[in-house]
């Protein structure tokens, strides 16, 4: 009998972190022995289905072997290549000082991403909610944030929002004497 040569289907490219990524191989096979490098298996050991979660970046690998009905083993296990993508880290320009209730506030992340999410503590965005740049008007003062996340170009989002710290100077009271 010929020596049965395992496939392995499922994600190339995933992203670090990422959890219920599912590899499978033919079924009503038996001894099905799987390896991940850069990753660990949730579920799935000794089936012909496995799930894994992604802790390593970078060309990864999914590994099986099994015997086929007939007691036949591959002469070597499969090799099965993904690529872990790293997670992006927004960056955010613009005012870190500014006066209270000043308007035209611009701050700008990385272009060409998807899925823009910018919030604002003290402030209200007034323009470009949903792109890579929002105009802000400052109604608080003191230390406030405005963050942004977003997806790049693998589908990858950041492991949290990054925070950029804007102080909001009061309005001067002017005093008069005489």
């Amino acid at each position: 009998n010929p020596l049965p040569v395992p496939t392995i289907t499922r994600p190339a490219s995933v992203c670090l972190n990422s959890t219920g990524n599912v590899y499978t191989t033919e079924a009503g096979m038996s001894g099905y022995v799987w390896t991940v490098s850069g990753g660990t298996i949730t579920a799935g050991s000794g089936t012909n289905a496995i799930t894994v979660t992604w802790t390593g970046t970078g060309a990864q690998t999914v590994s099986v072997t099994y015997a086929n009905g007939n007691g036949c083993s591959p002469a070597a296990p499969t090799d099965y290549t993904v690529t872990v993508n790293p997670l992006p880290v927004p960056t955010i320009t613009g005012p870190a000082s500014v006066c209270l209730n000043s308007t035209g506030n611009v701050y700008t992340t990385e272009a060409g991403m998807s899925g823009y999410v910018w919030t604002v503590s003290g402030g209200t965005i007034t323009a470009g909610s949903g792109t890579n740049a929002i105009t802000v008007t400052w109604t608080g003062t003191g230390a406030q944030t405005v963050s942004v996340t977003y997806a790049n170009g693998n589908g990858c989002s950041p492991a949290a929002p990054t925070d950029y710290t804007v102080t909001v100077n009061p309005l001067p009271v002017p005093t008069i004497t005489g």
